[in-house]
């Protein structure tokens, strides 16, 4: 399956990779649970605005 990301989870991604960041470690500092940060990236569910905010917030 080959599908575009959302820019949030584009963002996500992006961070990841520059940071060298698990799942584990960016979904304890958004105080997420990992199985959210996962529904978020994979797009399984888009985030609410609260958690679009905390994102972008921690992501800078």
């Amino acid at each position: 399956m080959n599908r575009k990301l959302n820019k949030i989870a584009e963002e996500i991604v992006t961070y990841q990779k520059n940071n060298d960041m698990p799942d584990t470690l960016l979904a304890y500092n958004l105080h997420f649970s990992v199985e959210e940060l996962h529904d978020i990236k994979s797009m399984r569910r888009s985030p609410n605005q609260d958690e679009v905010d905390i994102i972008k917030q921690k992501l800078g």
